[in-house]
């Protein structure tokens, strides 16, 4: 890997912020260089935000996402307002409760549908669809190790890293089911 452009997008809320932080904090914990950068509107709650995550094994010049090579968008508004900058050898991953997506062209970019929310309250807390969708993420990219996710949120509150850690597993085991089609 030289270097993966990373950009997480949905509304205030959703928890996108924490999603880009720990996939951030989970690539230094392995050594690579890495660049984030939130971005989100004046009232953060409901509104579109975004998380921009460069990581790379050189240093980053740019520390901004300009040709995302994957994309997770886990609300309507940010998919119609992010897909435009995403590449044909790019990957989309959404939500299907969340996104509906454009039709895919068969030479356009990858689009995988992980039902985070469900998934995530299935496991008692809607909450954590974020980690079901780094998860995936991190299955579809193997840019991070699942033990350094792990490791990254088993740092937070007893209760809430139990249940992002499950999430995290539910969103690598709904990624490996796609990617053995």
């Amino acid at each position: 890997m030289q270097k993966a452009e990373v950009l997480l997008a949905g509304l205030g809320g959703q928890g996108v912020r924490r999603a880009g932080d720990t996939l951030a904090r989970s690539c230094t914990l392995e050594g690579k260089r890495v660049s984030v950068l939130p971005s989100y509107g004046a009232e953060a709650r409901g509104t579109l935000i975004r998380s921009e995550v460069v990581i790379s094994e050189e240093e980053i010049i740019y520390p901004g996402v300009l040709e995302p090579d994957l994309f997770v968008a886990f609300s309507q508004e940010a998919y119609d307002h992010f897909v435009p900058t995403v590449q044909p050898e790019s990957r989309i991953i959404y939500d299907p409760a969340a996104v509906t997506p454009r039709p895919a062209d068969p030479s356009e970019t990858g689009q995988y549908a992980i039902p985070a929310i469900e998934t995530a309250t299935g496991l008692g807390n809607a909450k954590a669809a974020n980690m079901v969708m780094l998860g995936a993420l991190a299955a579809f990219s193997e840019l991070i190790s699942k033990s350094a996710l792990k490791e990254i949120v088993a740092t937070g509150p007893k209760g809430r890293s139990e249940r992002s850690i499950k999430a995290l597993e539910k969103g690598f085991e709904l990624a490996n089911q796609q990617i053995e089609l």
